[in-house]
């Protein structure tokens, strides 16, 4: 159970591990508000042309939606926000079909202030911000937020990657993300795996492959990953540099997972050309996920 404080004890582990895992996070009553919101957002913003556009990944503009089996879903986009969210590729998009769209997202971005619920989640929910502050500082700051989910019987695999790859920050010690299983997270349907440890190796090279941006094979050994099951409501904290992955979801059972991420006060967003000095490997060059290269996958 996620305590009111984390104890020094446990941010030691955190800090040796690169996460901790709460079975007990959030009350039935929080999982299913947070649950039916993405709902609620599917029948609001789909094809609703005076909120949203709406495109094909195979019709989006650069090379995404084109060369990656992750970006060909159809993609919605607010006309107002930040907010949008991505079908799962090769699920046809219907207006008629609302809700079962919503069984049939890949994520949502940038929809903390969307909802209520996901403005309490994200920002004042108590025990996440006792510790939260306890690993980043109690004045972090919110970086990003993702849903994140699987539908049965075919939810796309995100493949081995490290966070930080992406993310365009000065430092790489002070980013953390909170993951929250809104079903229950198992092997079958697709439940986070992720390297002990991993972390303290620093950044690791990335590159892009059909799927997705990901961790080389030889920077990786998944014999030495851990499953993390969760039941609905559990939470899993984990550092930016932790190498992660999410696997297919084969089974008949969805998967639907918050995703919020967080930065130390040190820890600050900077221009793209900064951050890919640092980075980089031995040879001083970017090895995090350069959407340039994109191009070379078509």
């Amino acid at each position: 159970m996620l305590p009111e404080r984390p104890d020094a004890a446990m941010i030691e582990r955190y800090r040796e591990d690169g996460y901790l895992a709460f079975a007990s996070a959030l009350t039935a009553e929080e999982v299913a508000e947070a649950s039916d919101g993405i709902n609620q957002l599917v029948r609001k913003y789909a094809f609703n042309d005076a909120l949203t556009e709406h495109v094909g990944g195979g019709d989006r503009e650069g090379s995404y939606g084109k060369a990656i089996k992750n970006g060909r879903g159809m993609l919605f986009k607010s006309r107002t926000s930040d907010f949008h969210f991505q079908v799962e590729g090769g699920y046809e998009a219907r207006a008629d079909r609302l809700d079962e769209l919503a069984d049939n997202i890949r994520k949502f971005q940038s929809y903390d202030m969307e909802l209520p619920i996901y403005d309490y989640l994200a920002h004042r929910h108590p025990k996440l911000r006792a510790l939260l502050g306890a690993v980043l500082g109690e004045d972090y700051a919110a970086y990003s937020s993702m849903a994140l989910c699987k539908p049965a019987g075919g939810g796309a695999e995100k493949p081995w990657h490290q966070d930080l790859a992406y993310f365009a920050v000065n430092r790489f010690d002070g980013v953390a993300g909170v993951w929250i299983a809104l079903d229950r997270a198992i092997v079958a349907n697709g439940c986070m795996h992720v390297i002990p440890g991993g972390h303290r190796r620093g950044p690791r090279k990335h590159e892009w492959s059909r799927v997705d941006c990901e961790i080389t094979t030889a920077e990786i050994d998944p014999a030495e990953a851990v499953a993390i099951e969760l039941p609905p409501g559990g939470v899993l904290l984990f550092d930016g540099l932790l190498p992660h992955e999410t696997p297919a979801n084969q089974s008949p059972l969805r998967r639907r997972a918050l995703q919020f991420h967080y930065r130390s006060a040190a820890t600050q967003v900077v221009p793209r050309e900064e951050y890919q000095k640092k980075f980089t490997g031995p040879e001083g060059i970017f090895i995090g996920c350069d959407y340039s290269k994109l191009a070379t996958k078509e």
